[in-house]
Formats: C-alpha cells, sequence, structure tokens
C-alpha cells in the first residue's frame, strides 16, 4: 500500500466521524490500528473512544486490538469487559493473557478459567507465559494479513478520510486552526523506540498550518508549489528545522512549507543562510 496515517490523522478521523454522528465500521477500524506505530499509540487511540468504547465491536476488540496490547492489567480489564457482553468463544482473548502472565502457575489459573467458558486450551500453553516476543510475532503476522487482505479496501477509506479532511480545514478560520495547535501544544519532544526506529508523532493541524501560512509559496526558494496535487492545493512539504530526531518540537515556531527541491536541498546541504531564512519565516508564525 502506498498510503499511510499518523497518529494525529487517526485521532483526527475518528473526531471528524464524531462530528458526523457515526462510529468507525470494523475495516476503518483495522485501518487506524493498522498504522498505529508502537503501543502508546494503540494506547492513546482506544482511549480516545472514551464513553464509545463499550460499543466498539467484539469482533475488533478480540480479533484485532486484543493483539496489540503490552500490559497484562490491560488485557484482563478487555477480557472481562467483551466476557461480560457475550458468551462466543473467544480463545485469543485467553492465549494472549497467557502470553502476558507472569508464571506457569498463572498460565495454568487462565487455562482453567477458559474452560469455564467451553474454550479447550491444550496444557502447552502454559509454558508460553512471559512471552512478549510472541506478543510482537503475533502483531506482524496481524499486519501481514492485513495488508494482503485489505490492499484494494485501505486506499478508497484513506479518500474518503481525505474529503473529510479538506472539507474541516476549508471552513477552519486560520486563528481557530492556531488557537486549537497551542490548546494542545507541547514543548516536550514524544519520541519513541520502535526496534531500531524512532518514531514521532506529528500534528496534523500543525502540517495544515504551515501549509496555509506559506499560501502556496515555498519558505525557502519564493516560488510558486511545482505543482497542484488531486485536492486542489498546491503541493509543499512541511519540514521541521530544528529535527525531531534531534531533540525539535512539532509546534507551530519549528515547522516551515517548502517545495520537494528546497526540502532536499534543505537536508543535503544544511547551508547556515538557508536555516536562517526559513528560521525567519516561522517566526511569523507566532505572531499571526
Amino acid at each position: 500500500m502506498n498510503i499511510k496515517m499518523d497518529l494525529s490523522e487517526i485521532l483526527l478521523y475518528l473526531d471528524l466521524m464524531k462530528r458526523e454522528n457515526r462510529r468507525p465500521e470494523l475495516n476503518e477500524l483495522k485501518m487506524m490500528l493498522y498504522f498505529l506505530e508502537d503501543y502508546q499509540q494503540v494506547k492513546e487511540f482506544y482511549n480516545s473512544f472514551g464513553e464509545y468504547k463499550n460499543r466498539l465491536p467484539f469482533k475488533f476488540l478480540a480479533h484485532s486490538l486484543i493483539h496489540f496490547l503490552e500490559e497484562y492489567e490491560e488485557c484482563v480489564e478487555l477480557k472481562k469487559h467483551i466476557l461480560s457482553k457475550t458468551k462466543r468463544n473467544y480463545n485469543s482473548l485467553f492465549i494472549h493473557q497467557i502470553l502476558l502472565c507472569k508464571s506457569q502457575e498463572e498460565a495454568m489459573n487462565i487455562i482453567a478459567e477458559a474452560k469455564q467458558y467451553d474454550t479447550e486450551l491444550g496444557e502447552i500453553w502454559a509454558s508460553r507465559y512471559d512471552s512478549i516476543w510472541r506478543v510482537k510475532n503475533n502483531q506482524k503476522t496481524w499486519k501481514e494479513g492485513i495488508e494482503h487482505d485489505q490492499a484494494e479496501l485501505f486506499p478508497e477509506m484513506y479518500e474518503e478520510f481525505c474529503e473529510m479532511k479538506v472539507k474541516y480545514f476549508e471552513n477552519l478560520p486560520l486563528e481557530q486552526l492556531k488557537q486549537n495547535i497551542l490548546n494542545g501544544q507541547t514543548n516536550e519532544v514524544d519520541s519513541r523506540k520502535v526496534g531500531k526506529v524512532s518514531v514521532f508523532p506529528r500534528s496534523v493541524y500543525i502540517k495544515e498550518f504551515a501549509k496555509r501560512m506559506s499560501k502556496g509559496i515555498c519558505q525557502l526558494c519564493d516560488k510558486k508549489a511545482p505543482f497542484i496535487d488531486k485536492k486542489g492545493n498546491p503541493f509543499l512539504e512541511v519540514h521541521h528545522i530544528h529535527y525531531l530526531s534531534q531533540g525539535g518540537t512539532d509546534t507551530i515556531d519549528n515547522v516551515v512549507a517548502v517545495c520537494p527541491n528546497c526540502h532536499r536541498k534543505i537536508h543535503q546541504l544544511e547551508l547556515e543562510e538557508d536555516l536562517k531564512k526559513i528560521k525567519e519565516k516561522a517566526l511569523v508564525n507566532i505572531n499571526i
């Protein structure tokens, strides 16, 4: 798939759905979960449902979300919620709990509990306790399966989100956009390790703000964007002046919108005069 969503886009997608008074469908939930980068993002995603948590499809909770829970207590809480609402056999709930428990005795107790719900688990599972590596493998397997099964459907859903996003931002005044950013902005760098890769959440609001401030003009070379995208907007890329990987912040005073050519030039040459110019452009963001 040639699409990608970051956490801020996923949370915006959910918010826009709430504004339309509709709940995400199973495949939409799967797409959002697929693009989450780590466990912290999974928790933020799940917690964002608030009072709607209890209305999420059991199919999604028991066959998808459960694989991404890495804390024992949260797994138990989710299992209790599902089993209190349905009598269906969800062996994935008990298996995942075993993988997160800390002793063989505890694993045996879980196997015994599963029998009360007509779920037969072989005693071999008792030896698989405390297996976070199995949890990670299950996450990888789930994502591989989703990518195969949903390859044609995801772009269609993503296109729907893009249309919703464009409509929302078109009706959002610049001052209100800035205020929304400042209300939720933090100067702390929030980086997370996923394997050997650092993941930095970027705000969809900040990207929109930087592009709108540029008015379709590259903020380094001062030329018009090289082309118009499918939505009719000038195509510019958002650049963080002080790199996030080096402690920079995802804030309005640290972003500019530049053409792809200048973006690569900045990263390749790191010229002092370029840095000075885009810093000056970014300072304007604070004073509007």
